[in-house]
């Protein structure tokens, strides 16, 4: 369950980014308290829709979570309460990630996997513990998915290899809406986990197919459709294309058979698709009723400056004499941050936000813009080495292109990041860059927890 359902802000109303930023904070959140702050790291996006469907589902407010869930600030983890959405979503996310690992120890016996595995082997077991404190069956959990060998050894049907991460995916949305008190709605959900598990292994053995040809590995698609080139022709990638968009189909479907408000329904639905689209490297039909993502132009460094200098007086106007320090504290902050500056209600929330994660990456992506934006002004190109290493250091990517383009290309994704102001005009690099002349990461994604079409990673 690794990136089917990530989000995109951009399109989301206020209260919509609100609902998921207090579902993806509070279940990393959870795991710190429940598991420690170094199994923060495994949390995925795919449990977190875990966390937002149980929490939409509960009735529950999130707004009536305690004072630590609506902090902006990642080092306060709650004291105690915890609702039963974000401790479940944050128990499945270990166990799951645990099979994860434990799948790749079998298949590629890579020494970082079974390091993982043993670093996080505790946290793993207490995961385990609570698991079985719920009756939640994972002993048949762990039978079902010890089948998978023998069913690569054995069958050629999509449905047959796909059953183990469908039947596992399918359990804990089951147990996940009885957990919260719908009961009724057990196998409505079992449903959509099901197909949500069968695409996320259909998908991951789309992805993995070249690096399983050359490593000699099974792939589903290969033994499924008897595929023997080395890359998947035209024609492959048609078929792969419409067996996933048929198991999209079915999971809007059973989406829209759960009783959310017709606006989440609808988030959900056009979330995975635009993700799988991605995956896909085509463009998949989006509902029309979804939001879409306006292109925005990149404002100058005086527009910045004039936004940021808006943004300190209306947050710091009230505090009296203290006021000038304020001022100064959210001025800075609005300038380097102003996504994350425009999501604070107050300067207090902007103090909280400078402790968060997301805070500290565009802080990084600042600096690299500012030496780029140096280098540019000397009028010389900078020795391809040097510059390379200091953006990969900071970003963690490299061979990004700069200036027009679309996503989707050969060359890494076709990256640029335009909509510098924090993606909040837009996400999709492949929607957006045509014609931007801007540097990948150069503060484009400050405070968002978007993807940009897997150019920036903020």
């Amino acid at each position: 369950m690794f990136g089917l359902m990530r989000a995109k802000k951009c399109g989301m109303s206020d209260e919509e980014k609100r609902f998921r930023r207090l579902n993806y904070c509070g279940t990393c959140k959870t795991i710190g308290r429940l598991y420690g702050s170094k199994s923060r790291f495994l949390l995925n996006h795919d449990t977190v829709f875990l966390a937002e469907l149980l929490s939409a589902l509960s009735g529950e407010d999130p707004a009536g979570w305690t004072n630590a869930y609506q902090s902006f600030n990642c080092l306060r983890l709650p004291a105690s309460e915890m609702p039963f959405a974000l401790e479940f979503a944050a128990t499945a996310n270990l166990i799951l990630t645990e099979f994860k690992l434990a799948d790749h120890v079998a298949d590629e016996r890579k020494r970082r996997y079974r390091f993982a595995r043993k670093a996080f082997s505790e946290e793993f077991k207490k995961a385990a513990a609570r698991l079985k404190a719920w009756d939640f069956p994972l002993a048949e959990v762990e039978t079902v998915l010890a089948t998978q060998a023998a069913r690569e050894a054995s069958e050629k049907s999509l449905a047959a290899l796909a059953y183990p991460t469908a039947q596992t995916t399918a359990l804990f949305f089951r147990e996940g809406v009885c957990g919260i008190g719908r009961a009724e709605l057990a196998e409505t959900a079992f449903g959509l986990g099901f197909a949500f598990g069968r695409l996320v292994y259909l998908v991951d053995a789309f992805e993995d197919y070249e690096k399983d040809f050359r490593a000699g590995k099974f792939n589903a698609f290969r033994a499924a459709f008897g595929l023997t080139e080395a890359k998947l022709s035209p024609e492959a990638r048609r078929r792969i294309g419409a067996k996933l968009r048929a198991a999209e189909s079915e999971i809007a479907e059973k989406l829209r058979a759960l009783p959310l408000a017709d606006g989440q329904k609808t988030l959900f639905v056009g979330r995975l698709s635009q993700n799988l689209g991605r995956k896909l490297k085509t463009g998949l039909p989006v509902l029309k009723t979804a939001k879409a993502c306006a292109v925005r132009p990149r404002p100058t460094f005086g527009e910045r400056w004039r936004a940021a200098g808006d943004r300190a007086r209306s947050l710091a106007g009230s505090y009296g004499w203290q006021m000038p320090l304020v001022f100064l504290f959210v001025f800075a902050f609005a300038l380097v941050a102003p996504a994350q500056s425009r999501e604070a209600r107050s300067a207090r929330e902007c103090f909280d936000l400078s402790f968060n994660l997301m805070f500290l990456g565009a802080l990084a992506t600042a600096f690299v813009s500012s030496v780029g934006s140096a280098i540019r002004m000397t009028g010389e190109e900078p020795p391809a080495g040097p510059v390379e290493a200091v953006e990969q250091a900071v970003t963690g990517k490299k061979g990004r292109k700069r200036g027009g383009g679309s996503g989707g290309g050969d060359d890494d994704d076709g990256c640029c990041c335009c909509c510098w102001d924090g993606c909040d005009g837009c996400c999709d690099c492949g929607d957006c860059c045509d014609g931007c002349d801007c540097d990948c990461c150069s503060g484009c994604c400050d405070g968002c927890d978007c993807d940009c079409g897997g150019c920036c990673d903020c």
